[in-house]
């Protein structure tokens, strides 16, 4: 469905009008956007304009040169300037930009529901507006159902938000786990829903029930979150995916090589080691894990934080650089014992592994270890198929297609200094466009 709006002010106006197809569109789904009724050769921008749900303006604009017909393209007219430059149907949407002053730190663009956005577009000739046009966003299918997880047949409860597509019973399913911000990753688990996938979106801490920072964390709790999958009757409890992101994504790949009942795992900045939390208990000194199994801890690599902040005390505290994460890591894989003892044993995984890497990773060697992973994986023979999608531009903030990309950096809550993504708005927009098909083409292949 297209739909066309037109803002009579003027005679060039009054003929002129933004066609957008399709209306509504998913969230990452490709449309064509068209300004019809301008005189050729005559300069129009376009400015598109959202909020995300912290409340705040994200706003992209390009300029183009009408065509012999009187019309712009955006598929097939180069931006001239503005947020982006050159041919990007999709330009408008991974380039919105949040002024400095409105985002108190947190530079991402803020998607905490399921809700449907709004985009406002304006076309422009010599700064007056001559048409208008909205365009909905959506996150989930028609006809999703949405349901809690609660308590296992044990009585132990789950934090979790299950999506079930419309369509034919019973779904495969993919778990989705998020990051170091914890609680839950509702936007990606109901995005991928609308692929004919049930999502559930899996909080594992910072949440009420849950450590409230990423340590100690029980795998006999992702047991319980399987357990409960196999009792609902949409659910094809036999054809289990996990999709994670960066710790997300190290704990995915924890997880396949733990449960058999898992059968694919895409990872996102994946790690090839379990990593230590940083933290130290206060009655030994001892450095606290994040994973434990059986009440034991789960082998780690420690993290030589105060090496790290010793060696980042001029270029953060002094030169006010954002803080660069994987230099620490880099540091960490040095020792050697350590790293060989707490790599994940990804060899056990009962299925077929995606990982998927930017090459400017500034949060962790993303690229590195997935590059440890697929060599452990030759070493031992692996019988599954085993691929590393590599964007050599890219930073550490793959997603899903057609969010804003434009956040190089980011403060967390009670964080001093930034922390530096890597990459560039234009490399990551590609590699998020480029693996969230493949992505989709691996679950629907492996499930």
């Amino acid at each position: 469905m297209a739909t066309t709006h037109t803002q009579p002010e003027t005679t060039t106006a009054s003929r002129a009008q933004i066609e957008i197809a399709p209306n509504p569109s998913f969230i990452d789904e490709d449309v064509t956007i068209c300004v019809h009724g301008v005189a050729p050769g005559v300069r129009v921008t376009l400015r598109a304009e959202v909020k995300d749900d912290a409340d705040r303006i994200w706003e992209a604009r390009g300029t183009y040169v009408a065509d012999a017909a009187g019309s712009v393209n955006l598929a097939r007219q180069k931006s001239l300037g503005g947020t982006y430059r050159g041919r990007d149907a999709m330009g408008l949407f991974w380039s919105m930009k949040l002024e400095a002053a409105a985002h108190g730190g947190r530079a991402t663009f803020r998607k905490d529901s399921s809700a449907a956005d709004t985009v406002a577009l304006t076309a422009e000739i010599a700064g007056q507006t001559i048409a208008t046009c909205k365009l909905d966003r959506r996150w989930l299918a028609p006809g999703t159902q949405i349901r809690d997880a609660g308590e296992d047949a044990n009585g132990e409860g789950v934090a979790g938000r299950l999506f079930i597509p419309p369509g034919r019973e019973p779904h495969p399913v993919v778990i989705v786990l998020g990051g170091s911000g914890g609680g839950y990753d509702l936007d990606k688990a109901a995005v991928l829903a609308r692929h004919g996938f049930a999502t559930l979106s899996l909080a594992y801490f910072g949440m009420p029930g849950l450590p409230p920072w990423l340590h100690r964390v029980p795998l006999e709790y992702f047991a319980r979150a399987l357990a409960w999958l196999d009792g609902q009757p949409e659910v094809d409890a036999r054809r289990i995916g996990v999709l994670g992101v960066s710790r997300g994504a190290e704990l995915a790949l924890l997880l396949s090589s733990t449960f058999p009942e898992i059968c694919a795992v895409a990872a996102y900045a994946p790690s090839a080691v379990a990593w230590g939390s940083g933290g130290r208990d206060k009655a030994t000194g001892e450095i606290i894990p994040c994973w434990t199994r059986g009440g034991e801890a789960v082998p780690f690599a420690p993290l030589p934080l105060r090496g790290f902040m010793a060696r980042s005390a001029v270029p953060v505290g002094l030169l006010r650089r954002p803080v660069k994460f994987r230099n620490l890591f880099f540091m960490a894989l040095r020792n050697r014992n350590a790293i060989k003892r707490a790599q994940i044993p990804v060899e056990q995984t009962h299925g077929p592994i995606l990982l998927i890497s930017g090459g400017d990773d500034h949060v962790w060697p993303a690229s590195r270890m997935a590059e440890m992973i697929c060599a452990r994986l030759r070493a031992r023979n692996f019988s599954h198929s085993v691929e590393h999608l590599h964007y050599p531009k890219a930073g550490h903030e793959l997603r899903y297609p057609f969010l804003p990309t434009t956040a190089r950096t980011t403060r967390p809550a009670g964080f001093k200094f930034p922390i530096s993504f890597g990459g560039t708005a234009e490399a990551d927009a590609e590699a998020q466009r480029d693996a969230w098909r493949r992505a989709l083409a691996f679950f629907h292949n492996s499930l």
